[in-house]
């Protein structure tokens, strides 16, 4: 089997799909993507009726619409998205509650919070995952991402069925495309991105690199990106209500295009930009978000996809130098780190992090890494390999189009 058929749906998922082929639109009567039929489904499912003051009927109702009008779903597709959905709208009944009987929850600060970003593939979730090494450091798993609150009833120490139910998600998208964890490893127990946060207001890059919706990208590009921060912010408290712990350390590639957004909300912050050559991760984002598409679409444009990350990596990178350079964003608050440094010596390069940071790098912390070092290379779960090649794009025109940015912060070619 060559590395492109191992990367298509498995034969079940057609025949699964088969079932819609003779339906309206694909299922579209079976699998209703209408936001009143949705909404109405989770206040029924949660005997609620309050999402709280945030923002939901235009978020929701663009999104829909370039679900049903643009992504070409699947069956299964609508299926996915369906579920993705009522789990969200039932998070926001459900959290609007909690707060309400419990407004004291929204007192406590979030200070000094750390933030991992960059272009996607470029270390952030390794950087991320070596800095939940210290104990200190409180990260987003994703069962509380997928189910920020413990069911009632749930006994101290005991397991927390959200991890089992956020695994069966990932065991799901696994069993559609096996293929599939050796490009991005996930777990329910694992920390992950705050798209999934920012996902609650259906205002997140979650959806882009799922589906073609091309309606909802421009859509998300003028919508209130302060707004996200502070429901964010809001989130966070909730989650260190039942487990406060020193450091915030979030991650998400999506915010190096809204620092100034993130730091109107989260002033004292610091922001990591991790930095690797864009040539060696482009081909492997771009297939990794055609193989998303391909799970839920019936129509998936590879070569499309490659195109919109060539487009969008020069323009976000040119934009994130030139917000530094006007002072836009607080220079003395943001953190470069080369994904190269990172892999040669993981420790040595965490230690300058949190020289930089003005933090106490452990002993119990520099243990801890170390162990997860060794027992686990930083390039160990990098079977995932995709060459540039692949692309069809021109070598030297991709090139000359990152030289600045490659000369400014003295970024390897791996090219």
């Amino acid at each position: 089997m060559d590395a492109r058929s191992s990367l298509e749906p498995q034969a079940w998922v057609e025949r699964f799909n088969a079932l819609g082929e003779n339906l309206d639109a694909g299922g579209a009567a079976l699998v209703s993507l209408e936001p009143e039929i949705l909404v109405r489904a989770a206040r029924e499912a949660t005997g609620l009726s309050d999402f709280g003051a945030e923002s939901l009927q235009e978020p929701l109702e663009v999104l829909c619409r370039a679900l049903r009008e643009e992504a070409e779903l699947t069956l299964l597709g609508r299926v996915i998205i369906r579920a993705e959905l009522q789990r969200l709208l039932q998070n926001r009944l459900r959290i609007q509650a909690r707060l309400a009987a419990q407004p004291t929850i929204l007192e406590r600060a979030i200070e000094a919070p750390v933030f991992v970003t960059g272009l996607g593939r470029s270390g952030t979730t390794l950087l991320h995952e070596l800095l939940w090494q210290d104990p200190a450091n409180r990260v987003p798993l994703l069962y509380e991402l997928l189910y920020p609150l413990a069911p009632p009833g749930a006994e101290p120490g005991s397991p927390d069925p959200r991890v089992a139910a956020s695994q069966r998600e990932i065991t799901l998208m696994d069993e559609i495309i096996p293929a599939f964890t050796a490009m991005h490893e996930n777990g329910g127990d694992l920390p992950n991105e705050c798209i999934f946060i920012f996902a609650h207001l259906f205002q997140s890059d979650v959806w882009l690199g799922e589906y073609r919706i091309p309606s909802y990208a421009a859509w998300k590009m003028r919508a209130d990106g302060r707004a996200l921060y502070r429901w964010h912010r809001r989130f966070l408290q909730l989650l260190q209500a039942d487990d406060a712990r020193e450091h915030w350390v979030l991650k998400a590639p999506s915010h190096l295009s809204s620092l100034p957004e993130l730091f109107s909300v989260y002033p004292d912050a610091h922001v990591v930009v991790t930095h690797r050559d864009p040539l060696r991760v482009l081909g492997s984002l771009s297939n990794l978000m055609a193989t998303l598409m391909s799970m839920r679409s019936a129509k998936v444009d590879r070569a499309a996809c490659v195109r919109m990350q060539a487009a969008g990596f020069p323009f976000l990178l040119e934009r994130h130098m030139h917000q530094r350079a006007q002072g836009l964003v607080p220079e003395n608050q943001i953190t470069d780190l080369r994904y190269t440094d990172l892999v040669a010596d993981p420790v040595g390069t965490l230690a300058g992090l949190y020289a930089r940071l003005g933090r106490r790098f452990s002993a119990e912390a520099r243990q801890r890494l170390e162990r997860r070092v060794a027992t686990q290379p930083a390039e160990a779960r990098g079977r995932h390999r995709y060459r540039f090649e692949e692309t069809g794009l021109d070598l030297e025109t991709e090139r000359a189009r990152y030289a600045t940015y490659m000369n400014h912060f003295k970024v390897p070619e791996e090219v």
